[in-house]
């Protein structure tokens, strides 16, 4: 009885693991992803470092400058610079945001669009987790 018990739960706990390690490599975009903001927003958005855990971006944006639609898995976001953002994520209204230097963000993954409404530059380091 009990050990039947002890495989039930060994089963569970496999099952989970599996769940959670497909939805992990169902959110990952493709490496052909036509949104990879490296690509559409190449001027901005420079790999810093690429392995099989993360990808870390260095993300300068210019005041004024308008980034067109990407996407970014979910991560971390590390902020250099003082800068107003408005973030037009898809589905929803543009939102600003006020971004302060030497702060950090949690970030789920998103589709969005990003424009610098302020007059300092956006300095951020984009750390995209891969699993």
């Amino acid at each position: 009885m009990k050990e039947a018990l002890v495989k039930k739960k060994a089963l569970l706990a496999a099952a989970l693991a599996a769940a959670a390690m497909a939805a992990a490599y169902a959110a990952s975009p493709p490496p052909d992803d036509p949104l990879d903001p490296a690509r559409v927003a190449g001027d901005t958005h420079k790999v810093a470092l690429d392995n099989p855990f993360v990808r870390v971006l260095d993300v300068r944006l210019p005041p004024g400058k308008v980034e067109p639609r990407h996407r970014h898995p979910h991560g971390m976001s590390v902020y250099f610079t003082d800068w107003d953002a408005r973030v037009t994520p898809d589905g929803a209204p543009p939102e600003v945001h006020h971004r302060k230097a030497g702060t950090f963000a949690w970030n789920e993954a998103v589709v969005h669009g990003v424009e610098n409404v302020g007059p300092t530059e956006g300095h951020i380091l984009r750390i995209e987790l891969k699993h």
